[in-house]
């Protein structure tokens, strides 16, 4: 708890510091909750480049990464919808990864509802792309889909 705490603080400069925790117990996951989030809100309010460029955006991704890979209180599925959008770019994943922890977290009454996580997931994954600020390059797919969630029909664009 204290060690978060600290990393809460420092998080604001220095990512870095993130690579010296390590997930060994249930509870270490739980406990890291809050930075975890704090690197996903982090990531989506950082500029499409800066995820390549800005050693922190990699410090806070691998964190959420590795978080989410070990767990035990969340599943997370990537499905073919978000490979298509994304195509082969590590980086447009690292958003979408982001996105799907900021959901489960912060409403974690609807984090068991595969269906609930993919489409909110989304809706955050395409506000970012559709932020003109991020300079984020959509393809095809990804314009689709922001077509699809700016005429309410996201749901069932997803659902075929």
């Amino acid at each position: 708890m204290l060690l978060s705490g600290v990393l809460g603080s420092a998080l604001a400069q220095d990512f870095s510091a993130l690579q010296s925790i390590t997930f060994q117990t249930k509870e270490d996951y739980g406990t890291q909750e809050t930075t975890v989030l704090e690197c996903a809100n982090f990531l989506l309010a950082s500029k499409f480049d800066q995820l390549e460029n800005d050693v922190n955006c990699n410090y806070a991704l691998q964190f959420v990464m590795k978080w989410m890979e070990g767990t035990p209180d969340y599943t997370f599925s990537i499905d073919e919808q978000i490979m298509k959008a994304i195509k082969s770019n590590s980086y447009l994943l690292g958003i979408y990864l982001s996105a799907m922890t900021k959901y489960v977290l912060e409403n974690k009454a609807n984090a068991a509802n595969e269906k609930e996580v993919q489409y909110n997931s989304f809706v955050l994954f395409l506000d970012y792309c559709e932020n003109t600020a991020n300079q984020v390059k959509t393809n095809k797919e990804i314009k689709n889909l922001s077509k699809a969630k700016n005429e309410g029909r996201l749901k069932e664009y997803l659902a075929n």
